[in-house]
């Protein structure tokens, strides 16, 4: 076994289990250990790595020893999965909501399904090692990861290959009324240059193209999943945030034109990204809602940039979490770079029209009254910028009047 090779440990007091597990297992390329107490779990870890435990409920919650506890507090890196025939709904909901476990599955398994939740939780694992130990750790404190949203998934199942089947695309679409609802405002908005009223959904998937379709309904799906329960936050408002990544995407996909007006998948794409780039702040305010709080006030206080002030407090800062749920949901790469690089346009070599304009869009987006979410730290366009993107002051007043239009219209269509 090379250093790379996922290195998985079982828990479980009946011996015959570890056994079905280990013949169940033999032919996986992962490292597998198996021990029969929370005790023996604990020595284990003491001297060798560990990337996943994979424990019976009934064996880590001994009367000696709590192994949730233990690993949950100490080993914080580890991914956490339960296997349970437990009947008490509230000790599972627990080991849920303080993050000990990422998942449980059910005693007896399906085989199958037992593996490839094993497999999804190594993705997992190998996608958080890219970043610090800090941020593994971050992320193993959540109790589930959101799935990616299934109205996105059943849009995409439209889409195969260079065929795309806008009748059952549109059916999807229309059982989801907010979300036809935003599609048709878009699809008449004057960002998209219509002279003629796009009145059914059909209409609007062909004049928006399926790109902004998928997406503008990912970023629904999204905003939904993640902001269902979101709490009170002082400093974070999600009808702001909305507002402001509205005005982001409007801005990037003017500001792409400015410099490529032909290329229409650019514009697309810049389109996605400034509508997505702040992703990682509503998930920070939605599953870290008292240390979000924390960051923004530290922001606030110290005047200093909120993804300095979420470092200090969280360990990462919301581009890095949101290009993490990006990766996580297999989204298209540039929406991960833009998202991750959307403060540094500099750090990235790919991707560079569009993260620059996402960058640009996101400072103008303030500039021009749309939402604060934690930003109190000014920051200047860099003259580098106001060059490509030719941002003399009259293309500035002319793309602040283009966003007010754009916006004025989706709220009042």
């Amino acid at each position: 076994m090379n250093n790379t090779t996922p290195k998985l440990l079982f828990v479980d007091q009946e011996q015959q289990t570890l056994q079905i597990l280990q013949k169940l297992l033999l032919s996986e390329d992962w490292d597998c250990a198996f021990v029969s107490s929370a005790a023996e779990a604990l020595d284990f870890l003491q001297t060798k790595p560990c990337d996943m435990m994979i424990s019976d409920v009934q064996t880590a919650r001994t009367a000696d020893v709590h192994l949730f506890d233990e690993i949950h507090t100490h080993y914080p890196k580890i991914i956490r999965i339960y296997l349970s025939t437990y009947s008490n709904r509230d000790s599972i909901a627990k080991i849920l909501s303080e993050g000990y476990g990422q998942q449980i599955i059910p005693k007896p398994w399906v085989d199958q399904e037992l593996k490839e939740v094993i497999r999804s939780a190594i993705r997992q694992s190998h996608q958080q090692k890219k970043h610090s130990d800090e941020f593994q750790a971050l992320i193993n404190s959540i109790p589930l990861l959101p799935s990616l949203p299934e109205s996105y998934s059943n849009v995409r199942s439209c889409i195969v290959g260079d065929e795309i089947d806008i009748e059952k695309m549109s059916i999807f679409i229309s059982q989801d009324v907010a979300i036809a609802s935003a599609l048709l405002h878009w699809a008449n908005s004057a960002l998209f240059g219509q002279r003629f009223q796009v009145d059914t959904l059909k209409k609007a998937i062909v004049v928006l193209g399926t790109d902004i379709v998928e997406n503008l309904i990912l970023s629904e799906s999204v905003n939904r999943t993640i902001a269902s329960e979101l709490p009170e936050i002082d400093g974070f408002s999600f009808k702001r945030f909305k507002k402001h990544s509205i005005a982001t995407a409007i801005l990037s996909r003017l500001l792409i034109k400015s410099i490529l007006p032909t290329d229409s998948i650019q514009h697309d794409r810049a389109f996605v990204a400034g509508l997505l780039h702040d992703m990682g702040k509503l998930a920070m305010a939605s599953f870290f809602p008292k240390q979000f709080e924390e960051a923004i006030k530290m922001a606030t206080d110290k005047k200093c940039p909120l993804p300095t002030s979420e470092i200090d407090i969280l360990g990462t800062q919301h581009a890095e979490f949101g290009s993490f749920l990006a990766e996580w949901w297999a989204l298209p790469p540039f929406i991960s770079n833009a998202i991750c690089w959307h403060h540094h346009p500099h750090s990235s070599s790919i991707d560079q029209d569009i993260i620059a304009a996402a960058h640009v869009a996101n400072l103008l987006s303030y500039q021009f009254g749309y939402g604060s979410n934690g930003e109190t730290y000014q920051r200047e366009i860099l003259d580098e910028y106001q060059t490509r993107f030719y941002l003399t002051d009259e293309a500035t007043e002319i793309l602040r009047a283009e966003t007010v239009k754009t916006i004025q219209g989706l709220t009042t269509s």
